[in-house]
């Protein structure tokens, strides 16, 4: 089972009290440190460690074929799926028209890019319920390194009651991630400060 450290963050938050008025409250969210960000390298070296029989160029090369290809497909406007992971898609956003005839792709789309549906299959890691069950929650390690019991951080919410990166499991998109479409939300990147995106 894996860990997740957790950091407690409080935020200042708008309420509705029993006579329907809005008034601000302080509130305590968990966010999560994230370690570091793994590059390929990192992977492929974590793979031989699984007892891979394949040399870490090896595995290399076959992810570096895989991106290479995925992006061709996906610039010709397929869906890729990899089983147990996830689909990632294209996506765009358009500007409307009253009438069709004005419509013109060059002219009216704003921007395309890429998004990403985690896999949802019965058995998948990636559902929010499976991934629960896959991993402990714990503040242990944020308050060992700070020497604060609490590791109560302030951290002003610009609107709205929710923590920026938890919450119904969905990170942007539709019940998946996104990584580039249309699709709204998702997690802010922030963390531990060791995020090299």
């Amino acid at each position: 089972m894996g860990e997740i450290q957790i950091q407690k963050v409080q935020r200042t938050v708008q309420v509705k009290d029993a006579d329907n008025k809005r008034k601000k409250v302080q509130k305590t969210y968990g966010k999560i440190i994230y370690r570091k960000t793994l590059s390929l390298d990192d992977m492929a070296e974590h793979i031989m460690k699984h007892g891979s029989v394949y040399t870490e160029d090896v595995v290399i090369g076959v992810i570096t074929k895989l991106k290479t290809c995925m992006q061709e497909m996906l610039a010709d406007g397929h869906k890729v799926k990899l089983d147990g992971i996830g689909t990632l898609y294209p996506t765009l956003t358009s500007e409307g028209v009253e009438d069709a005839k004005d419509y013109s792709p060059s002219e009216n789309i704003t921007r395309v890019g890429i998004a990403f549906l985690a896999d949802q299959s019965r058995k998948s890691m990636y559902k929010a319920r499976s991934m629960r069950d896959a991993v402990s929650l714990s503040t242990k390690l944020y308050s060992e390194l700070t020497g604060e019991d609490e590791g109560l951080t302030p951290s002003p919410s610009p609107s709205g009651e929710g923590s920026s990166n938890t919450g119904n499991g969905n990170t942007g998109g539709n019940q998946g991630g996104n990584t580039g479409g249309n699709g709204g939300g998702g997690n802010e990147p922030g963390g531990d400060g060791n995020d090299q995106n």
